[in-house]
C-alpha cells in the first residue's frame, strides 16, 4: 500500500511524486463504479448528486500515472467507460434502430478515450492539477460533440442538473457547458485531494475548495432567480395523444384516421371544459405533436388520397370550430417539375392556422436525424436502407426559414411570434438561440418521442429542453406524442405537466398553461453564444501544445 511512483513532468522540469493505488487492482474497479454513478445521476434513475463525485475513480486513475504503466491502461479503461456508459444509456434508441444504437454508442466512446488520454498526458507533461485541467478538456470535448457529425448534444454532464434550478441558472451566461464545468471541477479536486492523501501530502484544503467553488454557481443561480420577474403571455393548450408507434406507422387507412380522430377529440375537449367552468380563459392556440397528422397537409385538393382529404379537411373544420390557432405536425410534399411525385421532396413540417381554419404558415425541420430521418451514402451503400426506420429520406427546410418566425394574436389582441422547434431540435443550442435572437417570443417543442416506448428517453430530452428555456431566458411549451408534455418558465421550472395515475409517460390527455414571458433583454449567453465552450476549446488546444512547444524551445 505505501509503493508510490514518481513521474517527472518532463515539459516543466518538475518531479511529481503521484501514488499509484491501481496498480495491482483490475481495471473493473475503476471502469465500473464511473459507469454506475455516472449512469444513475442522468434521468433514469435521475440522482443528480452523484454527478459530483463520478468521475472520481476515472481522475484517480488518471492522476496516477502513465498510460504505460504496469497498472491498467488509461486509454483502455477510458474507453470501457464510454462504451459501457453510452451503450447502456443509449439502450432506447434500439426500439428504432440496433445498427444506430451500437454504431452512436461507440461513436461516443471515442470522447471518453481522448478526454483520459489527453487529461493523462497534460497531467504527467504539464506538471499542472487535474483540477485546472480536466474541466477544460472536458468542456472542450462536449462542445465538439455538440456540432461534429450532425452533433449529439445529449448527456452532457450539466444535464444532470436540470431540476436544481440554481445552480444551472449559470447557463445564460456559458450554455450547458458552464454546469458539467463546475462538476468536473469538483470531481477534480476530490480525485486531486485523494492523490495528495494517499502520498502523505494532505489534500484537505481542495475538498474546501471544491465546497467553495460550488458556491459561485449557487450564488449567481440566487441572484438571478431573485431578479426574474415575468408578464403573462398567450394560453396554449398542448395535447398528447399518446399513439403508440407501431399504431402511427400502421399504413391501414382505418387505422390512421382513427389515430387522427383521437386528436381532434382531444382537441374538442378544450372546448368544453370552457363551457363546463365559469369564467375559463380561452385558449389562444392549441399544439400537436410532430407527425400527428397522417395525410400530406400541403398537398393540392386535386391529387388528395382519402387519408389527405380527411386529415385537412378535419383540421380546417377544427380550427373554425373552436376558433383559435391550431398547431400541427405533419409531412409537407413538394412535388418535383410538372407535379411528378416521383421526384417529389418530403419534409417534417409544423403547419399553422388561423381560427378561420385557413392555413396560416408552415415551418420545414432544419435539423434533421442522422439515420433516422436523412441516411447519407444510401444510394452508394443499400444495405443501409435496412438499417434506419424510414424509407425514404426528408429533406432539411431551406435557410430562409431560419429567419422566419411564426405569428399569433392573443386574447388580449397582442401579437406574439414564436418559433417551432420539431423533434431533437430543441437539444441544439444555437438553433433556439437564432430563434431568440430573431426576437421570437417564446418557443414551442413538438416531438414524438413514440419510438422509445416507456423508456427514461423520454424524462432525458425534457431535461435537456429545460437548458434552452435558461439559456436564452424564453418560455417553452412542449406537446409531445407519448410524452413528456409541459410547461418550462424562462428559469427552467418544468411548472406544468401532463400526468395520468401517477404517470407522465405514454398517457393521453390535454395541458393547458400560460406561457411565461422574461421581463428584460436577452440573455449573455443570446446575445454571444457559444463563448464560454470555445474558450474551454482554446484553452485546451494550447495545453495540448504546451509541452511541444517548451521542447521546442529547450532544444532551440
Amino acid at each position: 500500500m505505501s509503493s508510490k511512483l514518481g513521474i517527472r513532468g518532463q515539459g516543466l522540469g518538475v518531479s511529481l511524486l503521484v501514488p499509484s493505488p491501481y496498480s495491482l487492482v483490475p481495471i473493473l474497479p475503476v471502469v465500473l463504479p464511473t459507469v454506475v454513478l455516472l449512469g444513475m445521476s442522468f434521468p433514469g434513475p435521475d440522482l443528480p448528486l452523484l454527478a459530483g463525485v463520478a468521475l472520481i475513480p476515472w481522475l484517480l486513475l488518471v492522476g496516477s500515472g502513465p498510460a504505460t504503466s504496469g497498472g491498467p491502461g488509461i486509454a483502455l479503461s477510458s474507453w470501457l467507460i464510454g462504451i459501457i456508459f453510452f451503450t447502456v444509456k443509449l439502450s432506447w434508441l434500439g426500439y428504432a434502430t440496433n445498427a444506430g444504437w451500437l454504431l452512436l454508442s461507440s461513436y461516443l466512446s471515442i470522447y471518453y478515450l481522448l478526454f483520459g488520454i489527453a487529461c493523462s498526458y497534460l497531467h504527467r507533461n504539464s506538471g499542472l492539477p487535474l483540477a485546472l485541467l480536466a474541466p477544460f478538456l472536458w468542456g472542450s470535448l462536449e462542445y465538439l460533440r455538440g456540432f461534429l457529425m450532425t452533433g449529439v448534444p445529449w448527456f452532457y454532464l450539466g444535464h444532470t442538473q436540470y431540476s436544481y434550478l440554481s445552480i444551472i441558472q449559470i447557463a445564460d451566461v456559458t450554455g450547458a457547458y458552464g454546469i458539467s464545468f463546475v462538476i468536473v471541477v469538483v470531481n477534480a479536486c476530490f480525485a486531486q485531494g485523494l492523490l495528495r492523501w494517499w502520498n502523505g501530502k494532505g489534500g484537505h484544503f481542495l475538498f474546501a475548495i471544491a465546497f467553495i467553488l460550488l458556491l459561485f454557481p449557487l450564488s449567481y443561480g440566487m441572484f438571478r432567480l431573485a431578479g426574474l420577474s415575468y408578464q403573462e403571455g398567450p394560453r396554449l393548450c398542448v395535447v398528447q395523444g399518446n399513439i403508440l408507434q407501431d399504431l402511427k406507422m400502421d399504413t391501414n387507412i382505418e387505422q390512421r384516421k382513427s389515430n387522427l380522430q383521437r386528436y381532434l377529440d382531444l382537441s374538442r375537449l378544450v372546448l368544453s371544459k370552457a363551457e363546463g367552468k365559469v369564467g375559463a380563459e380561452k385558449v389562444d392556440m392549441i399544439v400537436w405533436p410532430e407527425t400527428s397528422a397522417p395525410g400530406l397537409l400541403n398537398l393540392d385538393p386535386k391529387f388528395w388520397r382519402d387519408i389527405d382529404r380527411f386529415s385537412q379537411t378535419s383540421i380546417f373544420e377544427l380550427a373554425k370550430e373552436l376558433q383559435t390557432y391550431l398547431l400541427v405536425g405533419g409531412i409537407a410534399i413538394e412535388p418535383g417539375k410538372g407535379n411528378n411525385f416521383e421526384e417529389s421532396t418530403l419534409y417534417n413540417s409544423a403547419f399553422l392556422y388561423g381560427p378561420d381554419g385557413r392555413p396560416l404558415d408552415r415551418y420545414d425541420k432544419l435539423h434533421l436525424v442522422i439515420f433516422g430521418e436523412y441516411t447519407p451514402l444510401r444510394e452508394v451503400f443499400p444495405f443501409l436502407r435496412h438499417m434506419v426506420p424510414y424509407e425514404i429520406d426528408l429533406s432539411p427546410g431551406s435557410p430562409p426559414q431560419a429567419e422566419k418566425l411564426l405569428g399569433l394574436k392573443g386574447k388580449n389582441q397582442k401579437d406574439y411570434r414564436f418559433a417551432t422547434l420539431i423533434c431533437y431540435e430543441d437539444t441544439v443550442p444555437p438553433l433556439a438561440r437564432h430563434f431568440t435572437r430573431q426576437g421570437a417570443d417564446f418557443l414551442l417543442n413538438i416531438t414524438n418521442d413514440g419510438w422509445f416506448h416507456d423508456s427514461p428517453e423520454l424524462d432525458q430530452h425534457l431535461a435537456i429542453m429545460v437548458f434552452r428555456a435558461v439559456e436564452n431566458r424564453i418560455g417553452i411549451a412542449r406537446a409531445a406524442n407519448t410524452g413528456i408534455s409541459a410547461f418550462v418558465a424562462p428559469s427552467g421550472d418544468v411548472y406544468s405537466l401532463i400526468t395520468k395515475d401517477g404517470k407522465r409517460r405514454e398517457v393521453e390527455g390535454i395541458l393547458e398553461g400560460t406561457i411565461l414571458i422574461a421581463r428584460g433583454g436577452p440573455s449573455f449567453y443570446t446575445r454571444y453564444g457559444d463563448l464560454f465552450s470555445q474558450f474551454c476549446l482554446l484553452v485546451s488546444v494550447g495545453l495540448l501544445l504546451m509541452p511541444t512547444v517548451r521542447r521546442l524551445g529547450i532544444r532551440g
